[in-house]
């Protein structure tokens, strides 16, 4: 509860039942989430009109919110989550060939001791969120010194990808309507997938979606 939310004044009708748990996930997973919203309640209350609920942190760092059909909602954030694996593995080699180089060239000439030792740590817990996130303000600070025209390729590819250093949150929210009857052959399709996606459907009992 003492946990920032990353979304207000969201402009449901009052006494929304939906809100508060979305309320919630932007607490928990707010700083790197990214949402795939189906048609309906929630993706009006959510951005449809022109503004958007979802605020950003003192870090610039918020939820990443994109709405799509009923029949189709599963499969575009599976896509979405499919995107962002790939991205993280590109990055993560890049990390291990320029952690590899610089073993080779030595200290200091491809990058430095301080950005060598911070990445090291970042492969050993690649996998844990939350110490990414600790370990990533240093990381893309000391990336932002050493870039430059003479800076190692390697090191600039490290520094396209920077914006996975961090595993994102991946959702995909929806009503009943979605869930249970016209995109619940998509939502089996995500399940069967065994990608890490996380899904969340907000039934109302009422075919309101």
């Amino acid at each position: 509860q003492f946990q920032d939310p990353l979304m207000e004044f969201s402009g449901a009708c009052s006494g929304c039942g939906e809100t508060p748990y979305v309320k919630l996930l932007t607490q928990m997973f707010g700083d790197r989430m990214v949402i795939a919203n189906s048609s309906g309640c929630s993706s009006v209350w959510g951005g449809s009109y022109g503004l958007s609920p979802f605020k950003t942190n003192r870090f610039g760092q918020g939820p990443a919110w994109a709405r799509s059909l009923f029949e189709d909602t599963a499969e575009y954030g599976l896509g979405m989550a499919l995107a962002s694996v790939q991205r993280r593995e590109r990055v993560i080699a890049d990390v291990n060939e320029l952690l590899m180089e610089a073993e080779d060239e030595g200290p200091g000439v491809v990058a430095s001791p301080a950005l060598t030792g911070l990445l090291q740590k970042w492969v050993s817990h690649v996998d844990d969120a939350e110490k990414c996130s600790v370990l990533q303000p240093a990381i893309k600070r000391l990336l932002a010194e050493e870039e430059g025209p003479d800076a190692a390729q390697t090191l600039k590819a490290v520094v396209r990808g920077q914006d996975m250093l961090v595993p994102p949150s991946h959702w995909i929210i929806g009503g009943d309507g979605w869930a249970y009857d016209i995109g619940f052959g998509g939502l089996d399709h995500v399940l069967a997938s065994g990608q890490n996606i996380n899904i969340l459907v907000l039934d109302t009992e009422g075919y309101s979606n």
